[in-house]
C-alpha cells in the first residue's frame, strides 16, 4: 500500500490567550485555544479536545467499516471519549495518561443475540484497527522544519 499524506495548517497570532485557526484541504476550518483548565480563554476547541475528537471519529468509522464487512445490522453509534492529562513527575511534561471510550450501539429490533454480541466485540477489536489508536500507541517519526519571516 502506498503511503497516504494528510496536512493541516495552523495560524496563531498573539500570546497564549489568543485563538488560532486551523484548516486543511479536506475541509477542516475551525478555531482553537488553550483550554480553560490551563488558564486559556476557552470558547473553542483545545488541542486536547481535538485529539480526543480524532480518536472518537476514527473509532466509530473503524467500527462502521468492520460492521459493514461482517454484514452486521449496526444503525447508529454514539461514542464519548474522556481523557486524563497529568504531569509526569520525572520529566515534568504534560501528557494524556488515560483515555476511556464509552460506546452505545443502536440496532434494529430484529437483530439477533449473535449479531449483537458480534457488534459489541467490534468495540474492542477496533482498538487494533483504528489508525488514531494505533498512532497513539506506537512511536511516530517526528520532524520539525523552521524559517523566519520578517514583517
Amino acid at each position: 500500500m502506498q503511503p497516504h499524506h494528510f496536512e493541516v495548517s495552523a495560524i496563531w497570532e498573539g500570546d497564549s490567550n489568543s485563538t488560532g485557526a486551523l484548516e486543511s484541504p479536506g475541509g477542516l476550518h475551525c478555531h482553537f485555544a488553550v483550554p480553560t483548565e490551563f488558564g486559556g480563554p476557552g470558547g473553542c476547541p483545545s488541542p486536547e479536545e481535538m485529539l480526543l475528537a480524532a480518536l472518537a471519529s476514527c473509532y466509530v468509522i473503524t467500527i462502521a467499516y468492520m460492521a459493514e464487512l461482517k454484514k452486521l445490522p449496526l444503525r447508529k453509534q454514539h461514542i464519548t471519549v474522556q481523557g486524563v492529562v497529568e504531569r509526569d513527575p520525572q520529566t515534568r511534561r504534560l501528557r494524556f495518561t488515560q483515555m476511556h471510550l464509552g460506546l452505545t450501539f443502536s440496532v434494529p429490533s430484529e437483530a439477533t443475540e449473535t449479531q449483537i454480541q458480534s457488534i459489541l466485540k467490534l468495540a474492542y477489536d477496533a482498538k487494533s484497527y483504528c489508525l488514531v489508536s494505533n498512532s497513539l500507541r506506537d512511536e511516530i517519526q517526528f520532524s520539525v522544519e523552521t524559517q523566519v519571516e520578517k514583517i
